[in-house]
């Protein structure tokens, strides 16, 4: 399910676009700062739905700087005064990259800080040098190929390592049961179809919303 409505994907791919390559050129660490910084921004909360609003207008610059609040970066200026020379095509990668992911975010209806788990800035890069002929719709969904329709850990089970905790101790936190718990990690049980209640304590303990744990 689709996390907002598709009329605002375009200047959603664009905004962040844009965003990718101002922080490439402007800020320490470049991309991959930024979309740390992003995927745990409250902005990129508002990007998960169902019925999404994303706070994004056509510019990327105002889009950094609401992520970059609070960062030590104190303003514009700053980040125009650090001005990096690059190449162009290290440009139209950055925002490919950032394209890339505005797509892929709304194909797979995940929060972007559930992509960043798996996804990081390195793969968005490597991802560019593999496609970079690709659209950004066409990219993403080899994206979903890779990261999708493979074996990789479930949602659950890579939120409860990232807080570092144990499958009992997640148990006695949220009170659902460690059998539960087990069966949703080993895809034994669909976590999709269980409870909401169930969910909504799993998340509360984990830290993170009830679509975060629900797989695509």
């Amino acid at each position: 399910m689709h996390p907002y409505d598709e009329q605002y994907l375009k200047t959603a791919a664009n905004t962040l676009g844009k965003a990718f390559d101002f922080a490439e050129k402007h800020l320490p660490g470049g991309v991959a700062h930024f979309y740390d910084l992003f995927c745990t921004s409250t902005i990129s909360r508002t990007f998960d739905g169902p019925d999404a609003c994303p706070q994004v207008s056509d510019s990327g610059i105002e889009l950094v700087l609401a992520v970059c609040e609070g960062d030590g970066i104190e303003s514009l200026e700053t980040m125009l005064s650090s001005e990096k020379r690059l190449p162009k095509g290290v440009r139209d990668r950055a925002r490919w990259c950032g394209e890339v992911l505005a797509f892929h975010q709304w194909m797979t209806g995940a929060s972007f800080r559930a992509i960043s788990l798996y996804l990081s800035a390195d793969d968005l890069i490597n991802l560019y040098t593999q496609n970079q002929t690709a659209t950004p719709r066409a990219a993403s969904l080899a994206l979903e190929e890779i990261y999708l329709h493979t074996v990789v850990p479930t949602r659950l089970s890579t939120f409860r390592s990232v807080s570092g905790l144990t499958q009992a101790a997640l148990s006695e936190a949220s009170g659902v049961s460690l059998r539960a718990i087990q069966q949703y990690e080993q895809r034994k049980k669909d976590i999709n179809r269980a409870h909401a209640l169930s969910v909504w304590h799993l998340a509360q303990t984990l830290d993170c919303k009830v679509e975060d744990l629900l797989e695509p």
